[in-house]
């Protein structure tokens, strides 16, 4: 065990066969640190990029995880599978000679932008209580909603394997690339599935920045100007630091931001992530109330 940090920001770069819960088990040990969650849930055989929060910046993981994600991953067209992925059990096969590259184009058209996109049953969303794929393993049936998603991009290209293209997907949070897979599959008629999936980026946050499991120590842990560039932060003085540590609501100037993540900077500029006060939105005019307030930890 290295180092023990009470707060902070790891980029972990996830490896295939583990979940994302395994990755938090392994920091657990890594770290002495029994307080740590993940922003946006990889499979099991997904890698790439997976945002760890330590300590009390776990509470600010819901914000984490609402940014812009980018993937990579392969579709293989004429096999489609219960869960759209590689994982799952093969439902059906279609011969493949060649792709119909209009038809697809047209496909991918389709799916980009404001969409309803249904979820795979083998998933761990959540209905009435139950996870989805705890149906799917006592093969109950159900009603799927399908769910409002963002798809800013589909990019696409050939492979050396006639049945199978490659491809790049920037979306909201909460998107399902197999569902993408599945669904261009159900567009050319042959049916599809996803394999190779990979997070490239969520947010500012890139995979070339994480760290392997093998490779943790407590100089994996971000600097907060770096993990928060996402934000807009903003320093208060140190009368006004303890007040807002309190749940005060704070004054700020009117700069047309609706959300600003605050620090004392009594001592300075953000340097470390014990200055960290809280996140806090605008409530009428210049005044601004707490959402999330981190406490000091002793």
């Amino acid at each position: 065990m290295i180092s023990k940090p009470s707060r902070g920001l790891v980029l972990v770069d996830k490896p295939a066969g583990m979940t994302s819960h395994d990755v938090v088990a392994r920091l657990r040990r890594i770290y002495g640190q029994k307080r740590i969650g993940h922003a946006g849930t990889l499979d099991p055989g997904a890698t790439g990029l997976l945002v760890i929060a330590i300590g009390n910046i776990t509470r600010l993981l819901d914000y984490f995880q609402a940014k812009t994600k980018r993937y990579v991953g392969d579709v293989v067209f004429g096999i489609e599978t219960d869960s759209y992925d590689s994982d799952g059990t093969v439902v059906a096969r279609s011969p493949v000679e060649s792709l119909d590259l209009p038809r697809l184009d047209e496909a991918v058209s389709r799916l980009q932008g404001d969409i309803s996109q249904l979820p795979p049953i083998v998933s761990a969303l959540k209905l009435n209580g139950k996870r989805l794929y705890q149906y799917h393993r006592e093969s109950l049936e159900v009603e799927i909603k399908p769910r409002q998603v963002r798809i800013d991009s589909i990019a696409y290209s050939t492979t050396d394997e006639p049945n199978v293209i490659h491809i790049e997907v920037v979306c909201s949070p909460g998107t399902y690339i197999r569902s993408i897979a599945h669904d261009l599959g159900a567009a050319l008629e042959i049916g599809a599935h996803l394999r190779n999936l990979r997070r490239l980026e969520s947010g500012s946050f890139r995979v070339e920045d994480a760290y392997s499991l093998g490779d943790l120590t407590s100089d994996a842990i971000m600097d907060p100007i770096s993990a928060l560039s996402d934000f807009t932060v903003r320093g208060l003085n140190s009368e006004q630091a303890a007040r807002a540590r309190n749940g005060s609501m704070v004054g700020l100037p009117d700069e047309g931001i609706d959300c600003v993540l605050l620090f004392d900077a009594g001592d300075g500029p953000l340097v470390n992530w014990d200055q960290l006060i809280g996140l806090y939105q605008r409530d009428s005019g210049d005044r601004f109330r707490a959402s999330v307030i981190l406490p000091l930890i002793n």
